[in-house]
């Protein structure tokens, strides 16, 4: 399932000893091209980041929630129906 079509920008990068060959087993191994593995490898850590920093706001947030009694003064009428 080579995706060849796609265009890609060229560059080079300097790998540790034995990731070429790796890449180039688990590339033949997903019927993938070099370049689409180390795509996806990235792809998968871009989003491991962006999620971690969501976590990150997110603890941050509960913690100011729990300090803050202003920010949760109307939490009693959660739920409560406005007809």
């Amino acid at each position: 399932m080579r995706t060849g079509s796609k265009q890609h920008e060229r560059i080079t990068i300097s790998l540790p000893p034995g990731y070429s060959k790796e890449i180039k087993k688990l590339a033949a191994d997903l019927d993938l091209s070099q370049s689409d593995v180390i795509v996806k490898a990235f792809d998968t850590y871009r989003e491991s980041q962006k999620r971690k920093k969501v976590e990150e706001i997110a603890r941050f947030l509960v913690d100011e929630y729990r300090q803050n009694t202003d920010l949760v003064v109307l939490t009693s009428l959660d739920g409560e129906d406005f007809r």
